[in-house]
Parts: C-alpha cells; structure tokens; sequence
C-alpha cells in the first residue's frame, strides 16, 4: 500500500518547474519547495505504520498547491478540512494516490468544466474523505486499459490495513466522479 507517487506526477511536475523557470515566474522557487516536500514526505517521512492526519492533510496541501501551478484555473480546485485531531492515526500515503487520480483524470476531461473537490472530516473515532471531480467519458486509449487498477488496489489494500473498519464507496456519473472513504479508528 506505500505505493510511490505516479512517475507522470514526478515528469510532469519538473516540465512545470522547467516552465515556470524559462518564463522566470516568481513562484518558481515555491514550486520547488512545494515538490522537494511532497517527494520527502513520500520517500522518508511516510515509512512508518501510521502517520498524524496532520503530516497527511501538511501532504495534501502540498500537492494540491503544487497542481494548482499546472492548471490555469485554479479557482475550481478546492481543499476543504475539518479536523478535531490533528494527531488522528491513518495508514500512510493511503490518500495520495486518490487525490492524484482526480487531478490525473478529472483535469483532463472538460476543460470548460474542470472542478476537483476534497472534503476531509474528523471527528472522535471516525474519518471521512470525499473526493469529487469532472468527468467525461473521452480518454486516451492508454488510460482506459490502466483505469481502474489504482482503486482496485487501495480497495485490496482497506481490507487489509482496516478489516471491517471502513467504508469506500465510488459513484460515477456523466458528468462526475466521486470516492467517498471513511474509516472507524475504534474498530480497528
């Protein structure tokens, strides 16, 4: 389940800092810190057990940060958080790769109507994660044959890391795609 971030993520990311480099943009050198965080969390900071929901929403903000320099319209990209305890435990890197998988596809559809949506919430025992993006049926053939396997195997992995302490549910649209997680501590 310490999957590695997408090597896409790692490629397109340096074509954005080597962009953001040419055309000499003040936030280059943010970008860079903001990836330079992101890789060492990845790499060094998440190869424990359990990690404080606080290092994992510092995470998210991050690379939702980090996203916003690849898309022109930002303003349609929201992180929302609730959060009672910040040193709540949650398995490592277990919410990553479903961020990255709307950014990965949901960005790429409709670009008119591009919106990605995190919403994290918790409160005494109990976690929820709700992810929403665009959505359109069109995709590159490459992407079809790969669809899929990334929640199929955080689907595979909550069932081993949170036996009958979680929910995750996925409802698809025409026009949205959505991920609903929740995890019950307590029962874990």
């Amino acid at each position: 389940m310490r999957s590695q971030i997408n090597p896409h993520f790692l490629f397109n990311s340096l074509n954005v800092i080597f962009a953001l480099a040419l055309e000499k943009k003040e936030n280059t050198t943010k970008a860079i810190v903001q990836l330079s965080d992101i890789l060492r969390y990845v790499i060094y900071d998440s190869n424990t057990e359990k990690v404080s929901l606080k290092n994992e929403i510092i995470l998210l903000k991050n690379y939702f940060e980090f996203q916003k320099f690849r898309h022109q319209n930002s303003d349609q990209i929201k992180f929302m958080y609730n959060i009672a305890n910040d040193d709540f435990l949650i398995y490592p890197m277990l919410l990553l790769p479903l961020v990255e998988n709307s950014f990965k596809h949901g960005v790429k559809g409709d670009i008119e109507n591009t919106f990605i949506n995190l919403n994290i919430t918790q409160d005494d025992d109990k976690f929820h994660f709700l992810i929403e993006n665009n959505y359109t049926e069109n995709g590159s053939d490459e992407d079809k044959e790969y669809s899929g396997l990334g929640i199929e195997n955080i689907e595979n992995n909550l069932k081993i890391v949170y036996p009958k302490s979680h929910f995750f549910e996925i409802t698809k649209t025409e026009t949205k795609f959505m991920v609903s997680l929740k995890l019950f501590a307590n029962e874990n």
